[in-house]
């Protein structure tokens, strides 16, 4: 996305594509992927492509493209892969982004689909797996993208031009499987903490590190002083891929202005249980400074108290000794 150089003069126009895609992010019940204007959806299956194969094979398929509108569309059609977002939601690939696994193999017999008025078309492919593929599973999807649609030009800093287009692009998911071994894994990084306004923020990264999508959870037992015994919950990822790396989040709303204990995580997923620990202290650092301060004043001030007494006790031992030496 370019943005706008505050060095450019004269009437400049900067086009920005503004992509939208209207792909079923969210974790919950699988749905066809339709926005009530354009659907994409497999022909024999309710929600996503499932597909297994051996290397080297191929399959056909068929997606439908519905139009509800009054009027005929032209659509893009192209494959993509799949990938996971920093917050661990599945997502399709840009149409501009290398295409390594599913969006390699999976072939159309055209990039450009014409769709009547509310009516569904079928648009069948193929998918084959290049021979030597490892196993496991592979995610991509199959992409129907609306002509750009060209936005008003606005001016930015009186001298500069930017003009908004907007793409919108639908997906429907495929998942594959390769035939073979299934290894399920799952590691994770160091557990840590930071203060966001009021909050404390917990951050655990993981990463699939085998070849089967993985579903991870993840809780968290903070204990110690003043908080005891206090349980949060991770987000939940949308699927993790293999390969893929992630960081779980979460928080502790309104934490307490003094915090010395530790913190506890247990990860859960196919590939089985793992725990992370740390431990979390912090005060206000006007604490932090006057607190030693005052410790020291009060060492201090016991220490000379423990001295005035000190001497006090044997001056009176002094004066007890003269008295008892005194001639009668």
């Amino acid at each position: 996305m370019k943005t706008p150089s505050p060095r450019l003069t004269g009437p400049v126009i900067i086009a920005v594509a503004l992509l939208i895609l209207e792909i079923l992010l969210m974790a919950g019940p699988a749905s066809a992927v339709d926005n009530g204007t354009l659907g994409i959806r497999p022909e024999t299956e309710s929600d996503f492509f499932h597909l297994s194969l051996y290397p080297g094979a191929t399959t056909e398929a068929t997606a439908v493209v519905s139009n509800h509108t009054s009027s005929p569309v032209t659509l893009l059609t192209y494959p993509v892969d799949g990938e996971n977002t920093v917050q661990g939601t599945f997502a399709m690939a840009a149409q501009s982004a290398p295409r390594e696994g599913v969006g390699a193999w999976a072939e159309l017999d055209t990039e450009q689909i014409t769709v009547p008025a509310n009516t569904d078309l079928k648009v069948p492919f193929r998918l084959t797996v290049p021979e030597g593929t490892p196993p496991g599973d592979y995610a991509g999807g199959l992409i129907i993208q609306s002509p750009t649609v060209q936005g008003k030009t606005t001016a930015v800093n009186g001298d500069t031009a930017v003009r908004l287009d907007t793409i919108q692009r639908q997906g429907v998911r495929i998942y594959l499987n390769v035939a073979g071994t299934a290894a399920k894994s799952l590691a994770h990084g160091s557990l840590s903490w930071k203060h966001n306004g009021d909050n404390l923020d917990f951050t655990l990264p993981i990463r699939n590190t085998g070849n089967t999508i993985l579903h991870p959870s993840a809780h968290m037992e903070l204990s110690g002083w003043p908080a005891t015994a206090t349980r949060l919950e991770f987000d939940t990822p949308d699927g993790l891929l293999p390969g893929a790396s992630i960081d779980l989040h979460a928080t502790l709303a309104r934490a307490p202005m003094i915090q010395s204990g530790a913190a506890e995580a247990t990860l859960t997923s196919e590939a089985g249980t793992a725990q992370a620990g740390l431990r979390v202290f912090y005060a206000p650092w006007p604490l932090l400074v006057i607190g030693p301060v005052c410790f020291a004043a009060a060492f201090y001030g016991a220490w000379r108290a423990f001295r005035f007494i000190r001497r006090a006790r044997i001056a009176l031992s002094q004066l007890k000794s003269m008295g008892s030496a005194a001639p009668q």
